[in-house]
Formats: C-alpha cells, sequence, structure tokens
C-alpha cells in the first residue's frame, strides 16, 4: 500500500454524549452498519446510516513512524453521516478495541444466556444485549491474536 500522503484521506470523527473519541485521516473506514458493513474512502457518495454493535476500522491512518496502521473503535450501535470526505459516527458508547477484556466479554456474553425475559419488550432488550456482547466478544479475540 502507498503511504497515505500520496492517497487522498477521509476524516472520521466519532463521538458520544460525553466526548470526541476519535478525530483522524485515513485511507478508509469501514463501519458496522446494523444490516451489515460498509467501507468508506475519499469521493464516497453521502449517506446516513444507522451502526450495529462492533469495530470501526480506520484503515491507513499515518503513524508516529512514517509508516501506517489501523485503528479499531468498538461501539454499541449509534449513527453515522458521510459527506464531503467525512465520516462521523455518533454513538452511546465507544472504546478501543484493544482495551476489550476476553475473558471478561465472556463471562459478560455467559451471563446474558443465563438470563430469562418475558414479554416482547423484555425479549428485544435482551437480545439486543446479548448482541452487542458477542459483538464485544469478537472483538476482543481478533485483538488478542
Amino acid at each position: 500500500m502507498a503511504t497515505t500522503s500520496s492517497q487522498k484521506l477521509i476524516r472520521c470523527v466519532i463521538v458520544t454524549p460525553e466526548q470526541t473519541v476519535l478525530d483522524t485521516k485515513a485511507t478508509a473506514v469501514l463501519l458496522p452498519l446494523d444490516d451489515g458493513s460498509r467501507g468508506i474512502a475519499s469521493g464516497h457518495a453521502p449517506f446516513i446510516g444507522r451502526l450495529g454493535a462492533g469495530e470501526v476500522k480506520l484503515l491507513g491512518v499515518a503513524g508516529g513512524n512514517g509508516g501506517e496502521t489501523t485503528i479499531r473503535t468498538f461501539i454499541d450501535g449509534g449513527f453515522t453521516e458521510v459527506g464531503n470526505n467525512e465520516v462521523t459516527v455518533i454513538t452511546q458508547h465507544a472504546s478501543d478495541s484493544g482495551s476489550i477484556d476476553p475473558v471478561e466479554a465472556k463471562a459478560e456474553l455467559a451471563q446474558l444466556c443465563k438470563q430469562k425475559a418475558v414479554g416482547d419488550e423484555q425479549i428485544n432488550v435482551l437480545l439486543s444485549a446479548e448482541s452487542t456482547a458477542r459483538a464485544r466478544l469478537r472483538a476482543a479475540q481478533k485483538n488478542k491474536k
């Protein structure tokens, strides 16, 4: 892959209600949409999408040593807006994927799988929590390899 200085970059901003978690430029951004994933690069057509739980991956971020790196940030869903070579991610919670403990994530999922829910609303809440816990576990396992 060529260096980021010779490629067109796209700005990615990840915000939560408390703070701006990330504001940097990359050659590509991979988003975990609610209905699948989507890759975004410079010049991508504008759109607004609903995000699912998973990793936002920034590829080709300029590193401190002159090389390129990948940044992985776990989000718990939210919304994204793409336009004018900028990706904005709005989410309730975002954290560095590398900080997720796989043992803790597996225990959280096991605990959720033991819970019982009655009624449509409780079942939907539990299914959503289990889906997020599975995504956290996948992210933790990928980053510990």
